[in-house]
């Protein structure tokens, strides 16, 4: 059965996922992304099913939360009663945060490089940025137009409206006039409207309301039959979009609960019948996160025991639960070993959210276990065996018998 593109009509392969002709992703008809537009010149949400839901859930998080990162650090980039539907726009067109936040640093990185440095960790002395970025970092963003949310997200429709600009004023003998028709149109914004008043146009920002910079980019997507720059690549393992594979890759609930559960359970194990042995919470902590992610220690050495003892260190160091502390900074620890292309600041995000609901397992495991054969035999091999003698000795557990 061959797939038609939505954009342009193209005949693609069955198991083609972007059109061969202007590169739009394709989706099956059950793909929980088709989209339904609301009111006109309004954004409009994908259709998530309900485990798609709890993603764009955890998305969305991620973007209010660098918004909101920007307002904290004395400036932000958007008015805050539009941020949502601005959210909305980047999440329809499936905009990279990582590949946003370059754009974003690069605009802002001569004009207010502590703040910004501030706000975004991304410890990136060079940037990858979009390559219709270029013209407007050398001209100045307040020249073009556009705020900086949109330019950050959309460079490549900024510069075709540019270039839409250049052609009007060189063919109709430069008829400035006509040109701001012209754009008014590719706008959505309709003057003759009796009812429409500056304030329902310009934001306090002095910049245009998200819905007419949807209008725009809508329009530059039906007239040149591209994917936007700043979206991610829905091949590429970068792509939180994803539905499912972003709930497997950020931590699902099952998931976060899963790590919460079983790394209190090492902990429970290890603190009943081996604390004698173990000599401060530190190693207590340490011991119980190797043996819930003793595939990262023993097989793939992907995390070291160094690395697990100041992961340790800093869950208490902060105060309050370390047991809390710990297992969310261990979350934080594999999610970012398993997905190193997703900025750490997202992952973080994402984990802390999640606090009550890892604070809770916790308490229900505390309350319930009692034994398990799994982890009984886990720790006692883990805490008896020779083999693991050098790591309990890193971690300051004592030798059960001399020549262990």
């Amino acid at each position: 059965m061959k797939k038609i593109c939505p954009l342009c009509g193209t005949e693609n392969e069955e198991d083609a996922r972007f059109c061969k002709e202007c590169n739009e992703p394709l989706y099956n008809q059950d793909n929980s992304f088709i989209r339904e537009d609301k009111k006109e010149n309004q954004t409009f949400d994908p259709m998530p099913n309900k485990e798609e839901k709890n993603a764009i859930v955890m998305i969305k998080e991620i973007w209010n939360n660098l918004f909101n990162s920007c307002e904290s650090a004395g400036f932000s980039i958007a008015p805050k009663e539009d941020i949502e539907d601005i959210i909305s726009m980047f999440i329809e067109d499936r905009i990279d945060p990582g590949f946003f936040v370059n754009n974003l640093e690069a605009l802002l990185l001569n004009k207010d490089m502590s703040s910004f440095e501030y706000i975004i960790s991304f410890n990136r002395e060079k940037p990858e940025t979009s390559k219709s970025l270029s013209p407007f970092i050398t001209m100045g963003r307040r020249l073009i137009g556009a705020p900086l949310w949109f330019l950050a997200a959309y460079p490549d429709v900024m510069l075709w409206l540019s270039e839409q600009k250049y052609q009007y004023i060189k063919l109709h003998n430069r008829d400035y006039d006509g040109w701001d028709k012209e754009m008014l149109k590719i706008f959505g914004i309709d003057l003759e409207n009796q009812k429409l008043n500056k304030d329902q146009i310009i934001t306090s920002y002095e910049f245009l309301y998200p819905k007419y910079y949807n209008n725009l980019k809508k329009h530059y997507k039906e007239v040149t039959k591209k994917r936007f720059e700043v979206a991610v690549v829905e091949k590429y393992a970068n792509n939180i979009y994803l539905g499912a594979e972003f709930l497997n890759a950020m931590g699902a609930e099952n998931n976060f609960t899963l790590i919460a559960e079983n790394t209190t359970k090492y902990y429970l194990e290890l603190a009943k019948n081996h604390k004698g042995r173990v000599a401060n919470e530190v190693a207590l902590l340490a011991t119980a996160g190797m043996l819930d992610a003793q595939i990262y220690f023993f097989i793939d050495r992907t995390i070291s025991t160094e690395e697990i003892i100041d992961i340790a260190k800093k869950a208490i160091s902060v105060g309050g639960d370390s047991l809390i502390n710990f297992i969310i900074e261990l979350e934080i620890k594999l999610f970012k070993v398993d997905n190193p292309e997703i900025a750490l600041s997202a992952i973080e995000d994402v984990c802390f959210t999640q606090k009550a609901t890892i604070s809770k397992t916790i308490q229900k495991t505390k309350e319930n276990y009692n034994g398990e054969q799994r982890i009984v035999s886990d720790v006692e091999l883990f805490m008896n065996s020779i083999k693991f003698k050098p790591y309990r000795e890193m971690l300051g557990i004592k030798n059960k018998f001399l020549f262990l």
